[in-house]
């Protein structure tokens, strides 16, 4: 179904998708999908033997396989055009916030 909304091209992942993703916001690690990871803006970090690892890959747009050139504020996912929805955000993701 997603070829009818233009998601025809598979997604590239620079890191191995196997392993946790996590965002850093102040002290807290919040572990998040490989979709969200590989394109925010802020502090990355990727859990390897029980250690974090900084992530210093490429930043691409949400959703795309598009590089983000100039990532646009701090801490923020990237899209390619204005955030397309707003969500609920629910008690469980606070790496939204």
């Amino acid at each position: 179904m997603g070829e009818k909304r233009g998601q025809t091209e598979k997604l590239k992942y620079d890191f191995n998708t196997a392993r946790a993703v996590y965002f850093k916001r102040g002290e807290k690690y919040s572990r998040v999908t490989e979709r969200d990871f590989r394109s925010f803006n802020g502090e990355r970090f990727i859990l390897i033997d029980g250690e974090y690892k900084p992530y210093e890959g490429p930043i691409y747009y949400w959703n795309t396989n598009k590089l983000c050139k100039e990532p646009v504020g701090v801490n923020q996912i990237q899209y390619a055009h204005d955030m397309p929805w707003k969500s609920m955000v629910r008690p469980h993701e606070n790496y939204l916030l």
